[in-house]
């Protein structure tokens, strides 16, 4: 190799790091400021609540839903508890009335999915009269704290009219794809929203444990429909000029898939959805950032292609990889300077989460999981993801 080809081959593969430096310093920069901010004071009354619970065959586990949530610490003559039984081929909505909620059976088969339900449920909500001062949305999977509207309500007094609360999985130690889920959950639902509310950036939504005014729902009706519709609703309030903050003190819990082809089915599902978004989105929120020099725009529509650690990941072992090979001494420790802040940021993350054991367990299966990453994102890129929504088995047991 000739000394031009030497430095065209070294520019060449730094500069296809450069994406990969850029998103480490981002998510070094998260974990630098997550740090949880002061709650508001508690909010002077109680608003009377909605809290909806999407679910499509959810009878093995929506029980233990709904008992959670008539467990939350406030009145309960200002909490409404609806299940929306969506399409189901089950008994849940047998299960959800025994345990005491209120069931909105709705039978539509042509338009499945959590967003249609929530929309439909909100209409109805509207069309009843009276309706709720807010609305509170934990997915038939999940479980939520006993403080988690105190923790809304003390945000919707303060001003904020839409609230996400963390998200962290239930069952880290059931198998070793739970485990590998849950320290994902630690930097993805964890540390990277609440380096974002502290740095005054909306956080997200999360699709479970979030909660929004009435008055915000009747401004922005929930008209996201895809295959990750909290994402997409999430951009579309962060467009309109709405910001989503961080009650950090408060948690939804959800069990995750305890076999990897059910953590894959997931993932194919969630990066389908975000190649999407990112091809819709991201020019709009950047040029309306641009335009009204607002951060939060430029942000949301910058964070859709920071790629996710297993890639991140690939991408660093390939130029360490390429790099020695061809000999080429720069880009070999760029690739290396990413693999050590890829590091700093998993094990920092974890550790400010104080992810259980379980958790730092499960990272034996990165590598497994990052080439079966590579895996969805190419069959996405070629055409071949899902395309439409499929509830994902979590009560599976397979063998990893």
């Amino acid at each position: 190799m000739t000394v031009g080809s030497r430095r065209l081959a070294a520019g060449a593969l730094a500069a296809a790091q450069l994406p990969t430096a850029a998103s480490l310093a981002y998510l070094l920069t998260l974990l630098a400021a997550a740090r949880r901010r002061p709650p508001p004071p508690p909010a002077p009354t109680a608003p009377r609540v909605a809290v909806l619970i999407p679910a499509h065959d959810e009878g093995a586990g929506v029980r233990a839903t709904v008992a959670s949530v008539r467990a939350l610490d406030w009145p309960a003559e200002r909490l409404d508890v609806l299940v929306i039984a969506d399409n189901c081929t089950d008994d849940t909505a047998t299960q959800a009335a025994a345990a005491g909620a209120r069931v909105l059976v709705r039978d539509a088969p042509d338009a499945r999915g959590k967003g249609h339900a929530l929309a439909w449920a909100v209409e109805r909500l509207a069309a009843a009269g009276a309706p709720p001062d807010a609305v509170v949305v934990v997915d038939a999977d999940c479980t939520v704290e006993p403080g988690l509207l105190r923790a809304f309500a003390a945000r919707w007094a303060a001003g904020a009219e839409a609230v996400q609360a963390r998200y962290i999985v239930a069952n880290p130690a059931a198998a070793p794809a739970a485990a590998a889920r849950a320290a994902a959950f630690a930097l993805a639902a964890d540390v990277r929203p609440l380096g974002k509310d502290r740095l005054g950036l909306s956080c997200g939504l999360l699709g479970t444990g979030m909660g929004f005014t009435w008055a915000h729902l009747q401004r922005h009706p929930w008209s996201s429909f895809g295959l990750t519709e909290d994402v997409e609703r999430h951009l579309a309030l962060v467009l309109a000029g709405e910001r989503v903050v961080l009650a950090s003190e408060t948690a939804v819990h959800s069990a995750m898939p305890e076999s990897l082809d059910g953590a894959t089915s997931q993932q194919a599902r969630w990066e389908a959805g975000r190649l999407t978004l990112v091809r819709r989105w991201t020019p709009r929120l950047l040029a309306a950032g641009a335009r009204e020099r607002d951060p939060v725009r430029v942000h949301a529509g910058l964070e859709l292609v920071v790629p996710p650690q297993s890639l991140l990941a690939l991408s660093a072992a390939a130029g360490v990889a390429l790099g020695t090979l061809a000999r080429l001494r720069g880009p070999r420790r760029l690739a290396l300077a990413c693999a050590a802040a890829q590091a700093a940021f998993v094990a920092g993350g974890m550790l400010r989460m104080r992810a259980p054991a379980a958790a730092w367990r499960g990272l034996a299966l990165a590598p497994a999981l990052a080439l079966r990453k590579a895996a969805v994102v190419g069959r996405i890129a070629a055409g071949r993801g899902p395309s439409s929504w499929e509830r994902t088995a979590r009560d599976r047991r397979a063998p990893v």
